[in-house]
């Protein structure tokens, strides 16, 4: 009977540790550079814009900064922080509308991506709007590249874009 039941814990613990360790995402922090020709997509001033992503990363949260430069100005950035276990966080922000944005990640084993979900409602030229961002982030080339496939529904309709960034 002892030995049967130091087997069933044993298992137990192998089988958490197996567990666990499949659906931890990889390490997306660092500074990651647009590269322009590999992406597709892209409108307005990111067309021409220079854009560094800046990701920060632990088991329990994730937070970047998209810092754009168009024609040699540095537009306002704001930092977003995800958490890891898939429990929603908030953001003050002025862009694109005024409000709180609500921010939401989760893993996905099936493609290896990361899901970040942001939804924000507001006001915009007296009208109630709102905005969904869904983003795919997948690991390339050993980790030497970032996809980052970004699905935006607004009033406007839906955007869709694939960046690709090279680690810096």
């Amino acid at each position: 009977m002892k030995k049967i039941l130091v087997s069933i814990i044993l298992w137990g613990v192998v089988l958490s540790i197996v567990c666990s360790g499949a659906a931890a995402p990889p390490k997306f922090a660092g500074t990651w550079i647009l590269n322009r020709n590999k992406s597709e997509g892209l409108t307005g001033g990111l067309a021409d814009a220079e854009v560094r992503l800046v990701v920060t990363q632990d088991e329990r949260l994730l937070s970047y900064e998209q810092q754009v430069l168009i024609r040699g100005r540095q537009q306002p950035a704001q930092e977003l922080t995800y958490r890891m276990d898939g429990e929603e966080t908030t953001a003050e922000v002025v862009r694109p509308v005024a409000g709180t944005m609500y921010l939401k990640a989760r893993w996905l084993e099936a493609t290896k991506s990361l899901e970040l979900v942001s939804t924000i409602a507001g006001e915009s030229s007296g009208k109630e709007v709102k905005i969904t961002t869904q983003e795919q982030w997948q690991l390339l080339e050993n980790g030497k590249a970032l996809r980052v496939t970004r699905t935006r529904t607004s009033p406007q309709g839906r955007q869709v874009s694939r960046l690709y960034f090279d680690k810096d």
